[in-house]
């Protein structure tokens, strides 16, 4: 099975996952409605909708016309900054909302008492289900040699949504033995906007974290896999002989599709390119192994210089 053929499949899978966490997360709000769980809720309904389409942009993405002779590869890391933008600006309004739930309860003392106790059970399994689908993300991306910009999102996402899930639960655990005569009676009424503030700042940096590496991509920056790197220019270095010496080696990523462009200096006042061409294949296919779409360019310099 090909790197894209595992990737789709992941995706799939995973969205068959998700339908059933946003279905048990949609039951949980509407019988507490506690505002933490419908972030929750609509968190777990947001990476489906995004994750069926990463399932799309998969397919697209190898597709090579006139126009995009090396493919679509772009929309990947597109997709994975928009999808961290929104889970960006998500994470902002359920702050706001959670906020004037808040302002409200202490400056003119309306609040509703937060029904916790179906809370636990629920989130016990949405933390297992989300830190598991995280976990298959990963162990499926660490297949293809964890080059899968999609499914380093969708690990991302998942995780996201299992620490958010987590963080409700242990919360909600504690609310459960306030005393409504204790000094943190508040907490009966506003405890699960002071979970999701807490949330939202211990998570936040997640996503900018994905769209700083997606945006580096789009930008035409140089991959900041230093595991491939080393793959790659061992490669390389391997296959060329004493004919040729590399003076410089750059390495870009755009979703799953690489670029190698290597300046090499030739020891003769010729460059044979024929041997070049042969080398060029064998380097290939040495690198199929675990790269599926690498493009190699060559860029001479130096040509007649002895070392």
């Amino acid at each position: 099975m090909n790197q894209k053929n595992i990737e789709q499949r992941s995706l799939v899978i995973g969205c068959i996952w998700l339908f059933a966490m946003g279905v048990a997360a949609l039951t949980a709000y509407f019988s507490t409605r506690l505002e933490a769980l419908f972030v929750d809720a609509y968190f777990t309904l947001i990476t489906l909708t995004t994750g069926l389409l990463s399932i799309v942009i998969s397919k697209i993405s190898t597709q090579v016309s006139k126009r995009f002779p090396n493919g679509l590869f772009v929309l990947e890391p597109l997709y994975a900054f928009f999808q961290s933008l929104l889970t960006i600006v998500l994470l902002l309004i359920s702050l706001m909302t959670v906020s004037s739930k808040a302002y409200q309860y202490f400056v003119y003392g309306h609040g509703q008492l937060l029904n916790i106790a179906p809370v636990i059970p629920y989130e016990i399994v949405m933390v297992i289900l989300s830190l598991t689908l995280s976990w298959f993300y990963q162990l499926q991306n660490k297949k293809i040699h964890n080059i899968s910009t999609l499914l380093s999102a969708e690990t991302k996402g998942a995780m996201i949504d299992g620490v958010m899930s987590a963080g409700i639960g242990i919360a909600a655990f504690f609310i459960l033995f306030i005393d409504k005569k204790s000094p943190l009676s508040f907490l009966l009424y506003t405890g699960d906007s002071f979970i999701t503030v807490i949330i939202v700042l211990f998570i936040i940096r997640i996503p900018l974290r994905i769209m700083k590496n997606a945006l580096i991509e789009i930008s035409g920056g140089l991959t900041q896999d230093q595991g491939i790197k080393s793959f790659i220019e061992r490669a390389i270095q391997s296959h060329l002989t004493t004919d040729f010496s590399i003076d410089d080696c750059k390495i870009y990523k755009v979703g799953m599709s690489f670029k190698a462009c290597i300046s090499i200096s030739s020891r003769t006042d010729m460059v044979d390119t024929k041997k070049l061409t042969t080398y060029k294949k064998n380097i290939l296919n040495d690198l199929s192994r675990k790269i599926s779409f690498i493009t190699i360019i060559f860029i001479y310099s130096n040509i007649g210089e002895k070392s």
